[in-house]
């Protein structure tokens, strides 16, 4: 009796869950068949996997651009740049950045990857993250570049006049100024006047944000969980290239990282591995004793007087509220303090 095995492969899709099932038919020449049935393990739920699942030849479980793509940018708003730690069921996971490696059990990852979103979320102002692409680069490994825009630390003050404006609502527009990390700063207090200038008289204001970008690769097991994600950023690589002479932009991307410090890391010893990874004293003015408008002092003295005019203008009309921003800012400054020596 000659026997002939014949495979074949259907798909079964329901509102609530995604089957792959193989069929298998055993047919004997001369008489008789026997028909048996193997169904693969069904895929995770719908809240896990809303999509369905493909299977290939050795029953690995394949996920697809599109499954990934709807998982980050369906829970991107509150789990910027990260898969959700959630949807992460190895017990073993590895992360590496920039300037930090974890490998390690699933919950001290949780742990890890909470505390990066909280400070991403506390620490930058108005933070805006977008997931631009995901490409498939092999076999259940995924490359996501992503973005996040904030405003400055160093420019806050600037945003809150605007928003507290008394003459009215002001179009705020946020510009990211990426094209200009080659050229090197030059602070003048020209640019500053006509920027408050446009402000009082157009009622608008173009805050220059820091804009963040980065790629991270993420790799799936034949389970189709995920078991290792690797973030590099943009900036740094350009900072290490010696591309970036403006020291708005290194400021920025020593910002973001702040967000990155591992838990039980104090300050003192992350900068120091931040310094060791990133070569941030090449862009020029990032050394303690560069002083911001010292390169282009002598022929500012015009725009001195022109804009402290203006400012005194300004503090005499708005000088309470100015100064109830300035001891607010004071007492967020106390209440971080106390948050970073419980290593929050």
């Amino acid at each position: 009796v000659t026997l002939t095995l014949i495979i074949r492969r259907e798909k079964m899709t329901s509102a609530s869950s995604s089957f792959g099932c193989s069929c298998f038919l055993l047919k004997a020449k001369g008489g008789g068949g026997l028909r048996v049935r193997f169904r693969a393990a069904a895929a995770a739920d719908a809240m896990r996997t809303p999509t369905s699942v493909d299977f290939d030849d050795d029953g690995e479980k394949v996920l697809t651009v599109a499954q990934v793509t709807k998982i980050l940018r369906t829970e991107s708003k509150s789990h910027p740049t990260f898969y959700p730690s959630r949807r992460i069921r190895n017990d073993e996971m590895r992360y590496s950045s920039d300037v930090f490696q974890f490998s390690g059990e699933r919950e001290a990852f949780a742990k890890t990857q909470s505390r990066f979103e909280r400070r991403f979320f506390a620490d930058l102002k108005d933070v805006e993250s977008e997931i631009e692409n995901v490409s498939s680069i092999d076999l259940n490994v995924f490359l996501v570049r992503w973005n996040a825009t904030f405003v400055p630390a160093k420019l806050v003050w600037l945003q809150n006049i605007a928003l507290n404006w008394p003459f009215g609502d002001v179009d705020i527009e946020r510009k990211d100024i990426l094209h200009k990390m080659g050229e090197t700063t030059k602070f003048t207090y020209a640019a500053l006047f006509r920027t408050m200038k446009r402000l009082a008289t157009e009622k608008k204001l173009t805050i220059p944000v820091a804009k963040i970008e980065g790629q991270t690769k993420m790799t799936f097991d034949e389970e189709g969980e995920l078991s290792s994600m690797e973030e590099n950023l943009s900036l740094v690589n350009s900072v290490n290239s010696n591309r970036v002479r403006n020291k708005r932009i290194a400021r920025d991307l020593l910002e973001f990282l702040d967000t990155r410090k591992p838990i039980g890391m104090d300050y003192k010893s992350y900068d120091e591995i931040v310094e060791a990874k990133v070569d941030i004293y090449s862009v020029p003015g990032m050394r303690a004793l560069d002083v911001d408008g010292m390169e282009d002092q002598q022929g500012q003295i015009e725009d001195v007087t022109t804009v402290l005019g203006f400012m005194t203008l300004v503090v005499l009309s708005f000088g309470v509220g100015i100064g109830s921003w300035y001891f607010e800012a004071l007492r967020k400054d106390a209440l971080m303090q106390k948050m970073l020596d419980a290593d929050f």
